[in-house]
């Protein structure tokens, strides 16, 4: 190489490289101090992108699964309530096959039948009392849809149907002061415990239904979180290899310059 003094390649080659090493222990510190991989778009544009849409599916994630606890909530409540109503509905059965016995008088199936007309008042009593979050739940018209997924299809919905549970949609509005109405009482009754029973059945399979969805949603969301923290985190070990790395190629690159801004004086001293 020619030794010049209108010029000093060498020096700027070796301030290029304190600059590149420079610049690099900054990024460094950036990483190791954030906990970051990507401190700026520029770094990592596609990977960036997939971090967010993962992120942005963990945060929906979440609110998917607290939409399955409050469809549980709701099951908890009207299968507590149809259970009561069930109850009664068994009672009312009793003091049907009671009434219908012939060895009673009118009287006693007018005693009968009081019990029996309070307890159809108590069955309306559930049916419009029974909320969640101000929403009848057992008057016959529920059937609530859940999202218990990230999208809008099939896949992401549970239907969970309530039955109603009045005198009348359960159809006990007869009475048992009669031996004849104690009879036709009977057959209402059975049918009734049998749809209350089917009811209780069907709102128990929604529930595990609900339970596995929850369990799967978590299962998703731990794991697009790792894929996300997999694509931002710094791994610390590597950057710090990196950060002592830079240092030494940057301690070189000024030991390289101060050696070769000498060069312009060794041509002057070719002169004197």
């Amino acid at each position: 190489m020619a030794i010049s003094i209108g010029s000093n390649t060498a020096s700027l080659s070796a301030g290029r490289g304190i600059s590149q090493a420079k610049s690099r222990i900054e990024d460094s510190f950036d990483r190791l101090s954030s906990g970051s991989r990507i401190n700026k778009p520029s770094t990592d544009p596609a990977n960036l992108a997939v971090a967010i849409e993962l992120l942005a599916n963990v945060k929906t994630s979440a609110v998917a699964a607290r939409n399955i606890s409050d469809g549980v909530s709701v099951a908890s409540i009207a299968e507590g309530s149809i259970s009561s109503a069930s109850d009664i509905t068994g009672r009312m059965g009793e003091l049907a096959t009671q009434s219908a016995n012939g060895t009673l008088t009118n009287e006693q199936r007018s005693v009968l039948n009081e019990e029996y007309q309070a307890l159809s008042s108590e069955l309306d009593r559930i049916a419009g009392s029974t909320e969640f979050n101000g929403r009848s739940l057992l008057n016959g018209s529920s059937s609530i849809g859940l999202q218990v997924g990230t999208d809008s299809s099939s896949n992401s919905r549970i239907d969970l149907s309530l039955p109603g549970v009045s005198s009348q949609q359960l159809g006990l509005t007869g009475d048992i002061s009669t031996q004849e109405g104690a009879r036709q009482a009977i057959d209402q009754t059975t049918q009734s415990i049998d749809t209350l029973s089917n009811a209780q059945a069907e709102i128990g399979s929604v529930v595990s239904r609900l339970t596995s969805a929850y369990e799967n949603l978590k299962v998703s969301e731990l794991n697009q979180q790792s894929a996300a923290s997999r694509i931002l985190d710094t791994d610390v070990a590597a950057e710090s290899a990196n950060l002592i790395a830079n240092n030494i190629r940057l301690k070189a690159s000024v030991a390289i310059q101060a050696q070769a801004n000498t060069i312009p004086q060794t041509a002057l001293s070719l002169l004197s």
